[in-house]
């Protein structure tokens, strides 16, 4: 089943690293605090470094997001020490913290890690695929069309990880989709900083080839369409601009 290319040049332009306002103002957090401060400040910090609004080398003070956020260091040390954990903040003693380099070592254990969970769930979902299941995944693709016209890029790429999601909830294997994340948060902050936007209606286009092939009851022509979609970043491999290059390590 061919691939269709798009027929016109998508709205959403690829992330183009601001180096001029990297900083605090690209968190955005809306404290609650009926919910535990830490999981907040990692959340937004999270979403600010893997969507590439916090650049590679940018400094991340405890002292500045205590100020700005009006909350003490102790969670905010908490949500650092986390995200040092998953790869995505280097702390030096007496130097600081700051937005981990992209780590090319890193990257391609994550897709090994990614491609082989997640080949193994879909040979489980075909399975039991329904069209119950087809209607709740064929709505993830539908969604990303409307997102893409509005522009809204964060929104596509989390609609990206909640197709992926939906997969693996089909056949109730919600532990493995929590192992995979450290593996996709490695993967989607690659993606976001280096994909091309013409990429983005093929993302779509291969989302439903999945599904097509589910539905068909070809189970490994669903596994090929899959193996295929995953392995589209490490095209990128080869691509890297020369200007991003300051931003990734062996």
């Amino acid at each position: 089943m061919p691939i269709a290319a798009p027929t016109e040049a998508p709205p959403i332009a690829a992330v183009e690293p601001d180096e001029e306002s990297g900083g605090l103002q690209a968190i955005r957090l809306r404290l609650d605090r009926r919910l535990p401060v830490a999981d907040q400040v990692h959340e937004a910090l999270r979403a600010a470094i893997v969507g590439v609004h916090l650049l590679p080398g940018t400094p991340i003070s405890e002292n500045s997001i205590s100020r700005q956020f009006g909350v003490s260091r102790t969670p905010i040390r908490a949500a650092i020490q986390r995200l040092a954990e998953e790869g995505l903040i280097d702390v030096y003693p007496q130097q600081g913290s700051f937005v981990a380099p992209i780590r090319l070592s890193g990257i391609g254990d994550a897709h090994f890690v990614r491609r082989a969970l997640e080949v193994a769930v879909l040979r489980e979902t075909a399975k039991i695929w329904t069209p119950a299941m087809s209607a709740a995944a064929r709505a993830v693709p539908a969604k990303q069309r409307l997102l893409l016209e509005a522009g809204d890029s964060d929104g596509f790429h989390a609609a990206d990880a909640e197709f992926h999601h939906l997969l693996m909830s089909f056949a109730n294997r919600e532990g493995v989709w929590t192992t995979i994340q450290t593996a996709w948060t490695r993967l989607a902050r690659f993606m976001r900083l280096f994909g091309s936007p013409d990429r983005l209606p093929l993302v779509i286009e291969e989302h439903l080839a999945v599904i097509d092939a589910l539905d068909e009851g070809d189970a490994a022509e669903a596994e090929a369409r899959l193996v295929y979609h995953v392995d589209r970043a490490f095209v990128l491999l080869d691509q890297l601009p020369e200007r991003y290059r300051r931003y990734v390590v062996d």
